[in-house]
């Protein structure tokens, strides 16, 4: 996997994977490539999403005891 890739592209490339194995006419080898590659690209967004959500609990206390000492 790229490691410059955003999670915008990582979001748009999985949702392209699931429409391609929603549909059923994918042979079962690529189907199985398109799934492991799905895999992995549901795995960096969750990474990703942890990250942020990681950082917006960290700025929201830092504003909460920057309030907290007017």
């Amino acid at each position: 996997m790229n490691k410059k890739m955003t999670f915008e592209t990582a979001l748009k490339r999985l949702s392209e994977i699931v429409d391609l194995l929603e549909k059923g006419d994918t042979p079962l080898e690529e189907s199985m490539k398109l799934f492991e590659e799905g895999s992995e690209l549901a795995a960096f967004c969750y990474h990703k999403l942890s990250a942020a959500e990681q950082k917006i609990k960290t700025i929201t206390e830092k504003g909460e005891q920057a309030d907290g000492q007017d």
